[in-house]
């Protein structure tokens, strides 16, 4: 699954419900072997979530990631992680401080907040279903 081939979609990714961003962003980052996230003056962006955990968010390409540099974010630019890199050192990090993972948000705040035991678990399903 091809979802996001170029900037021109970049829209109409934003426009899929959470659950199928979620799903494509599995496909996008299993087959290119790397993920995005924004990196400003201060380090890699973060959030409060509604119930106020603290979220890093994730995106399946530069494009989309870039996209949400805005406003407070303003100053940020997309940064790529190589998902073994991901994998392995962040998703494990953030399960052991208590952090979620916010995958693939969209400008309207939409998007899946998930542990990041759940979204590891995934990953690998999804790898060995693409090998």
């Amino acid at each position: 699954m091809n979802a996001f081939p170029n900037e021109e979609d970049l829209t109409g990714s934003f426009d899929m419900p959470g659950e199928e961003r979620y799903i494509a962003f599995l496909a996008r980052v299993t087959q290119q072997g790397q993920v995005w996230t924004l990196k400003g003056d201060d380090g890699f962006i973060a959030f409060s979530d509604d119930e106020g955990r603290d979220c890093f968010p994730f995106w399946p390409d530069a494009a989309c990631a870039t996209a949400l540099a805005t406003q407070d974010w303003a100053d940020c630019r997309a940064e790529p992680l190589a998902l073994e890199v991901f994998m392995t050192r962040w998703l494990t990090g953030m399960a052991k401080d208590g952090r979620m993972v916010a995958v693939f948000p969209a400008p309207d705040g939409s998007g899946v907040v998930i542990a990041p035991e759940t979204l590891l678990e995934d990953l690998r399903e999804e790898g060995e279903q693409g090998a």
